[in-house]
């Protein structure tokens, strides 16, 4: 230290060290963790956002749209993807909650145990038969790709096309596909994608 021509003291230091009590440092450093996990699933919700809206309003606008999304993807398999038609029109109903086209009803498939039974033929007809619903549709595309009864990824695609509805506002018909193929039981909300408030908060 020494005086300058002022009379004030003039005053260097090197390494200098601030301590924070530790309270501060803990909240400090919770702080800064809630500022890196705020930005983590913002990214996570702007990606499954532009996700849902890619699925929703182009691949699954319609069975075309979801043929050339499908051709684009497999053009070696041309045969495969005209046998598939069926399951790409009941697909694109099921996200879109609304029935199969007329004209492509004769290409769904049929599991085995929803086949004609000839003895059965011979029955009156029933006075009242249910409409299918969307939760219909996608049952039988579900047993047409061989996703059984207990194949995890039944409730996987039944989640990923329930976001779809919700954005269509068919959240009845969503929560119908949750209840029906991903049950409570098995179904654990991601709390990324539906809970607006961000982790730590």
């Amino acid at each position: 230290m020494r005086p300058d021509r002022t009379g004030h003291l003039q005053v260097m230091a090197e390494g200098v060290t601030l301590t924070l009590r530790e309270h501060d440092q803990e909240r400090l450093t919770k702080l800064a963790e809630v500022r890196k996990d705020k930005a983590v699933w913002e990214h996570q919700r702007k990606y499954e956002q532009s996700k849902r809206e890619y699925l929703g309003e182009d691949v699954l606008k319609d069975t075309g749209s979801a043929v050339v999304w499908w051709l684009a993807k497999n053009d070696d398999h041309v045969e495969k993807t005209v046998a598939d038609l069926g399951l790409l029109a009941q697909l694109t109903s099921a996200a879109n909650d609304t029935d199969v086209p007329q004209r492509l009803r004769d290409l769904i498939p049929q599991p085995q145990s929803e086949r004609p039974d000839l003895k059965a033929m011979d029955a009156p007809p029933a006075s009242f038969e249910r409409e299918p619903t969307a939760a219909d549709h996608f049952e039988a595309f579900l047993a047409g790709m061989g996703f059984t009864d207990g194949d995890v990824r039944r409730g996987m695609l039944a989640k990923q096309i329930a976001e779809i509805i919700k954005t269509q506002d068919r959240n009845e018909t969503a929560e119908e596909l949750l209840r029906r193929f991903d049950p409570p039981a098995s179904y654990a909300p991601d709390d990324e994608a539906t809970d607006d408030t961000p982790p730590g908060l």
